[in-house]
């Protein structure tokens, strides 16, 4: 079962591929995420993305991705006057996720793309 919209122009942003609802199978149930959704354990901060490259991938025929990338990829952690690197609350929330949910079908295909 696919959670992707049907439409073909549609676009998502994966955070973090689940891979299976089942825990048999090494993935995590519905129900456990949502728990932990409601439960306030992960942050979810007001979201602005910009576009950082758009590529073709390898796909028969290609498809073109736009890339979310946060930038630059490591902050200026010396000065607090710093402004937030581009999309870093994409990576933010990725990283409470993934430091959260521990199971065997977890995966980040790579940099955050459309």
């Amino acid at each position: 079962r696919s959670y992707k919209l049907a439409a073909a122009d549609s676009a998502h942003v994966e955070i973090m591929r689940i891979g299976t609802y089942d825990g048999d199978w090494g993935g995590v149930t519905v129900e456990d995420i949502l728990t932990v959704m409601r439960s306030g354990k992960i942050l979810i901060p007001q979201i602005e993305v910009v576009p950082t490259a758009v590529v073709a991938n390898w796909n028969e025929p290609p498809e073109l991705e736009i890339r979310f990338d946060m930038e630059p990829s490591i902050p200026d952690f010396y000065d607090c006057t710093a402004p937030l690197p581009v999309n870093w609350s994409l990576r933010f929330i990725h990283n409470q996720l993934f430091r959260h949910f521990k199971f065997a079908s977890r995966f980040c295909p790579g940099p955050f793309h459309s």
